[in-house]
This record gives C-alpha cells, structure tokens and sequence, in this order.
C-alpha cells in the first residue's frame, strides 16, 4: 500500500485544534451533569467537537511541530481541562455529601435494593439526577462556555496551569463544598436529632412500649415529607452556588 500524500498545511492547521480539542474535552469530562458515566462517550464527544469552532481564534500559531512536542502540548491543555472541570464538580459534589448525611440521619440508607452499580441509597440517586436536570435546566453549557472564555482568554493553549494559584483555590472550594452539604442536610440532621431524643424521653417514660417498632416507621414517614417540602428550595440552593461559581484561577 502507498502512503496517501499529506495536503501542504494541514498539519500546520490541525494541530492548534487538536490543542484547543484536548482542553476542552477534558474538561467536559469532569464537569457535572455532562461529564457523568450515564452520557454517552459519544455524546461528549460531540459536543466538545462542536464547541472547538467557538475557540479557534484562541489557538496558538504551530509551524510543523514535532510529533513529541504536539504530545506534549496536549498533555498541557488535558492537565488544563482537567483542573476547570474539576475546581467546579468538587463544589457540586455538596449534594452527594449531603444526600449521604440525609439517608443515614433519617433511616433511608437501606429502604430500597440498589444494584451495586449505584450508590447505596435511593434518596441519593434520585436527588443527584434532579440536581444534574436542574443544572442543565438552569444554564450549565452557558457556564461551560464562559469558564473556557475565561480560561483561553488568562491562559492561552500550551501553558501550564498556575500550580500556585489553583493549589489554594482547590482547598478552600474543598471546605466551602462541605460547608453547603452541611448546610443543605442541617434540617434532617437537627431533625433526626431531636426525634431521637425524643423517642429516648418516650422510651422512659413509657419502658414497657415497643418504641423501635414505633419509631422507625414515624421517622421514615417524617423523613419523606421533609424531602418533599425541602428538596425543591435545597436543589435551588445547591444549584445556585454552582452556577455563581467564580474559581480565583479564572478571574
């Protein structure tokens, strides 16, 4: 077989996407919402192919590079997407932390069978779609879109991301996305504290009633209303936050 014969320039005009394409697919890769295992690998794909046209003007001006130096470069940008996509799903990964602190304070951790494949308690499963719908629903690919302006427009393709800077960022959006989770699970963790104590006061004054088999029922039927009243300001909150999101590596 001949080798099929290259057109002049093309590889000149190939390889600034290609780095613009790295950048971008690796940070859909960990966003929330689009980067999660139930979208098909196709899918984001797809849409970090279509979003390379939007940022073309922001690609560097390659001459013939080596093929270990272009490596390299990609190397860079992926590092580069990697650390936007997650300096944001570190924030969203509040409503996990805090749909695990619900289920275990409220006794439904254990209500429903869950394959293994997913996590081990349903109120955490359904509250983690309805935040990623609600994201999309909110304007999630506009928040995409901005944090990559931002990112071509403070650190140009091929330039190693600021160590320095985004070290510090990382923990203090570490400690900020606990404080939220705390913050969305303190109605049932105050809850199941004080139904509790109070089963343990009714435990006392009454040693010869059944309060297990009183108490859990009530606490699980307590549990389901607070999640149907709260849940749609808690996902709001949450959501909110995520989409104000403003990393000090982008500004």
């Amino acid at each position: 077989m001949t080798d099929i014969p290259l057109p002049a320039g093309l590889l000149d005009w190939l390889a600034p996407l290609l780095l613009i394409y790295a950048r971008i697919q690796a940070c859909l890769m960990t966003m929330p919402a689009i980067g999660e295992r139930v979208l098909p690998v196709r899918v984001r794909v797809a849409a970090a192919v279509a979003l390379v046209p939007l940022y073309a003007a922001a690609a560097p001006a390659l001459s013939s590079p080596a093929p270990l130096a272009l490596a390299a470069l990609m190397g860079v940008e992926i590092l580069s997407g990697l650390v936007l996509g997650l300096l944001v799903r570190v924030v969203a990964m509040a409503l996990d932390v805090a749909t695990t602190a619900i289920a275990q304070s409220a006794s439904l951790s254990a209500m429903l069978g869950v394959s293994d494949e997913m996590a081990p308690h349903p109120i955490g499963n359904l509250l983690h779609m309805a935040g990623m719908a609600l994201l999309m629903a909110l304007g999630l690919p506009l928040f995409i879109c901005q944090v990559l302006t931002d990112s071509f427009a403070l650190k140009p393709a091929g330039l190693w991301p600021d160590i320095a800077v985004i070290w510090p960022e990382f923990w203090q959006l570490v400690i900020h996305s606990f404080t939220l989770s705390m913050l969305i699970a303190a109605p049932f963790i105050l809850g199941g504290l004080l139904f509790q104590m109070l089963s343990g006061v009714v435990a006392r004054v009454m040693p010869a009633m059944p309060i297990v088999f009183v108490a859990a029922p009530a606490a699980i039927l307590l549990a389901l209303a607070a999640l149907a009243l709260l849940v749609p300001g808690l996902l709001g909150i949450w959501a909110r936050d995520v989409l104000s999101l403003q990393p000090a590596v982008l500004r």
